[in-house]
């Protein structure tokens, strides 16, 4: 069997969606102009996806499936759903039915105070009953599910949740004495996911079983439609015009959308300051289109343009690195530890961490010169003379960087005593 095909056995005709349930067969697609050679390989590549995410690939694609399958779970409600086994002890039952669905990752009150106790939190609280009894089990979206971890949805994981007090006892109401059952991850119903849990294909390894995984299908127009940057997939992948739609096939669009969020990421850094301060970089998708469609004509494929763009980029980013170098703080964390250590000492409060000194000092030396130089937009004709000016610049700042930095550990010492002191119980009066 060929790398894109996927071979189930029906064992579920009623809904068809869980994983390892009815046959499917994807044909092959094979290209020389895709990296690896096929579809699947293209889309596992690391590089595509190391230069995707320079333009936030997997964290849109990860959002968007987040909010699919919330939408695909408010239909649950009276179906059944299957409970699986842990490692050590079969299901108490096969499936329980859905009363409701309850959504998690949307409310960051529950992602705050479950990290402050340590606990993990699934993206969702499915509500449910067998036999007359509540029960409740967590699942979670993941677009790819070699990412699973069956102790991400544990019972455990669900009973940890349940001493969130209010926060968590607002969204689950009057859930009385419920059982808890192993968890849910809820995928994609397309090639990768069958071959990731075929264990065949994979950057790392799949650990979950069919039985642990919910899939529904849906189209590459459904997916990416409303992402940022679905504009630039188009042209993309009429450059390599393969016997594919990027409309119906999730497995396509996923590929082009990479691409195309590589194509963001050599866009942003080609046109992004030298001179970086807290700068919101708002992507203009029309113009990276633009460029898309006039590289096309020197680019054999989607996937050249893309290595050519970047190459083309290296210039700037050694620029900036450059720039970063000489514009870095010239602070040494054992001289900075030592005066965080006797002002503290003077004091008499807590020493502020070295990591909040260091960014409160980096904020004011790196402002200063961006007041004297600006953003310094690239790329630079001239970069020595660039470099020499800031250098020179920076060495005025000498005194100034010592008094600020002695100000910002004060500053920090006394927030902290003044903290501490608002938190510190009255001692209890004995009449």
């Amino acid at each position: 069997m060929r790398a894109d095909d996927v071979h189930r056995v029906d064992l579920d005709d009623d809904r068809g969606r869980r994983a390892g349930v009815r046959e499917m067969t994807s044909p092959p697609v094979y290209s020389p102009l895709l990296p690896g050679g096929s579809l699947i390989d293209a889309t596992l590549d690391r590089n595509v996806m190391g230069l995707a995410d320079r333009g936030g690939g997997s964290g849109l694609v990860g959002a968007r499936w987040a909010d699919l399958c919330a939408e695909q779970v408010e239909s649950w409600a009276g179906r059944a759903v299957t409970v699986p086994g842990n490692a050590t002890h079969p299901a108490p039952f096969p499936e329980h039915r859905v009363v409701r669905v309850v959504r998690l990752d949307d409310t960051p009150a529950i992602a705050a105070t479950a990290a402050s106790r340590s606990l993990q939190n699934p993206d969702f609280l499915i509500i449910g009953a067998h036999e007359g009894r509540a029960t409740l089990q967590a699942a979670d979206a993941k677009f790819s599910v070699e990412t699973a971890r069956a102790k991400q949805v544990s019972g455990e994981v669900v009973s940890g949740m349940l001493t969130l007090g209010p926060v968590i006892d607002r969204l689950l109401g009057d859930v009385d004495d419920p059982l808890l059952v192993e968890g849910l991850f809820i995928c994609p119903d397309f090639p990768l996911t069958h071959l990731m849990l075929q264990r065949r294909r994979g950057i790392v390894r799949t650990t979950v079983r069919p039985d642990q995984v919910e899939t529904f299908a849906v189209t590459g127009a459904e997916f990416f439609g409303p992402v940022a940057g679905a504009s630039i997939m188009a042209p993309l992948a009429a450059l390599d015009d393969l016997s594919i739609s990027i409309d119906e096939s999730l497995l396509a669009a996923l590929y082009y959308f990479r691409v195309a969020r590589a194509a963001v990421g050599c866009w942003l850094d080609a046109t992004g300051p030298l001179l970086v301060f807290n700068d919101k970089r708002q992507v203009d998708d029309g113009d990276v289109r633009d460029q898309v469609i006039a590289r096309s004509r020197s680019a054999s494929s989607a996937w050249d343009l893309i290595l050519r763009w970047d190459a083309n980029v290296q210039t700037v980013r050694g620029q900036r690195l450059a720039v970063e170098q000489v514009a870095g703080l010239p602070v040494v964390n054992r001289d900075l530890r030592e005066l965080i250590n006797r002002l503290a000492a003077v004091s008499g409060a807590e020493a502020p961490s070295m990591n909040k000194v260091r960014r409160r000092i980096g904020a004011w030396y790196r402002a200063q010169l961006r007041n004297e130089f600006g953003p310094i937009e690239p790329p630079v004709e001239n970069l020595s003379q660039t470099l020499r000016d800031l250098g020179r610049f920076a060495a005025t700042l000498h005194g100034p960087l010592q008094r600020e930095t002695a100000r910002i550990i004060t500053q920090l010492l006394d927030e902290q005593s003044t903290s501490h002191s608002m938190n510190e119980t009255p001692a209890e009066v004995v009449l």
